[in-house]
């Protein structure tokens, strides 16, 4: 049974569609919102998981490619549009718990953390795959997720490159040119205030002491459970396993 919810994001369209328990977010409507000038082209680069459903429409049945919750995050971190983060927040904290309101999960939408959405969703993948007979394929993607679901507090850099399976190079080299961290001349790296303020990196302070005797304040970017998984979903973790 397929089940259409349209919901407003600053008063554009987002379909939602229920179908057999599963959620699925129209394509166009989402690549549309993110900003993207040519949806189909972001649609075909970055999105992984896309099927095609037919709906309802006021001319009539129509068929629309749909994409399950992950690609929402893939296209989310390639959106060069400022209200990508808002659009994020507004579907993870207003979309997806009003759907499981409905009864599609037994889960209480007060209870779902961001990484409780990203492992169901994951979840709901390795059923879909399993039932193909390709669950050696799926292991190793649900296995990156669920490290980084179980990870605690906040890791240095050069360690959440080893969770996202990357070489730190390639790491440090990304977050400095999609603006999370800077370096200032003859320093060490810092990260940009709005990525602190949403929650994706934090700065800890540590105080050393020299072999003179002195002491010396040192300052480090540490990556928090959050921003690995925005970073998850940019670096395509389910595809490295």
């Amino acid at each position: 049974m397929t089940n259409i919810i349209p919901f407003d994001f600053h008063r554009n369209l987002v379909r939602v569609v229920e179908r057999d328990s599963e959620t699925w977010f129209v394509a166009k409507d989402v690549a549309e919102v993110l900003g993207y000038k040519n949806p189909h082209k972001a649609i075909r680069e970055h999105c992984k998981g896309v099927n095609e459903m037919v709906t309802p429409t006021p001319g009539g049945q129509q068929t629309v490619k749909v994409i399950p919750e992950r690609d929402i995050y893939r296209l989310i971190m390639r959106s060069k549009l400022p209200e990508a983060q808002a659009f994020e927040e507004w579907v993870v904290d207003h979309v997806l718990p009003s759907i499981r309101k409905t009864g599609s999960y037994q889960f209480k939408p007060e209870d779902l953390s961001r990484m409780d959405i990203l492992k169901m969703a994951m979840d709901s993948e390795q059923e879909r795959m399993r039932l193909e007979g390709k669950v050696a394929e799926l292991t190793p993607k649900v296995e990156a997720y669920d490290r980084l679901a179980t990870s605690d507090g906040s890791m240095c850099i050069t360690n959440a490159a080893k969770d996202l399976q990357v070489r730190p190079k390639d790491l440090f080299s990304w977050l400095q040119a999609n603006r999370w961290i800077y370096r200032r001349t003859g320093g060490s790296w810092i990260a940009y205030q709005d990525r602190i303020q949403s929650g994706c990196l934090e700065h800890k302070v540590t105080t050393v002491e020299r072999t003179d005797g002195s002491e010396k304040v040192v300052e480090q970017v540490r990556v928090t459970t959050k921003g690995l998984t925005k970073l998850a979903a940019a670096f395509d973790v389910a595809e490295a396993g």
